[in-house]
């Protein structure tokens, strides 16, 4: 069988809109966490722990949606793997995310500090796609694209959280909190439903390419490698 090539107009459609549901349920439920932390008046480290567990959920939603995204286009990756390692790895985003805002007396002036938030910030991005791409191998050839187009999608996307920042304040209410944070995190899934959707298109595209070339009969079973992928 001939690999997918996401030629399929529904493919693109496909995955943007199960992509933008699932990360946009998935970061109402990381913000929830924040929130909780907030209203609690919890200490720093449980307000980190907590925002660690909703990336778990996070995570999974995501999973979820990009799995049964791929798996009804053809593209079958293993998909709890998939959902586990995208929650885990999600969980780790946001314990990274978190430090500056948890870890007591950071000197901002510090070029340490500022290497320390280059360093984590690069985990971050790299978290996610670095879970995710050996799960693509025997699927797509060169399944590391994965990751440098992830890092470019979800570093555009995240700059979408920071929006709201200059609209909210200690006055602003819980309704109006969620509110601006729901649109940013709609927005950033959005962002990167839609650079991944294309970038994974055509990397699927550069699949069903290799095996005409390799298997012109298409008779290589779905999912194997070609030969000199």
């Amino acid at each position: 069988m001939a690999w997918s090539d996401g030629s399929d107009p529904r493919f693109l459609r496909r995955w943007i809109s199960y992509v933008v549901i699932g990360e946009t349920l998935g970061f109402l439920v990381a913000a929830s966490g924040m929130a909780a932390g907030n209203l609690l008046a919890m200490s720093p480290w449980a307000a980190w722990a907590t925002a660690v567990v909703a990336g778990l959920g996070e995570g999974a939603l995501l999973g979820t949606a990009q799995a049964l995204a791929l798996r009804r286009s053809g593209v079958a990756v293993p998909a709890r793997t998939w959902v586990l390692a995208t929650s885990l790895a999600a969980a780790l985003a946001w314990g990274i995310g978190m430090l500056p805002a948890t870890l007591p007396g950071l000197d901002w002036a510090s070029p340490l500090t500022w290497a320390g938030v280059v360093v984590g910030g690069a985990l971050l991005l790299l978290s996610i796609p670095t879970a995710q791409a050996p799960l693509l191998r025997g699927h797509v050839p060169h399944p590391w694209r994965w990751v440098p187009l992830n890092v470019a999608a979800w570093g555009a996307g995240i700059l979408w959280t920071f929006a709201p920042s200059p609209l909210v304040n200690e006055t602003t209410s819980t309704a109006g909190l969620f509110l601006a944070y729901g649109v940013a995190g709609l927005l950033m899934a959005v962002t990167v439903a839609v650079v991944t959707g294309f970038g994974l298109r055509r990397m699927l595209r550069h699949a069903a390419s290799s095996q005409s070339t390799d298997d012109p009969a298409g008779t290589a079973p779905f999912g194997t490698a070609p030969t000199g992928a």
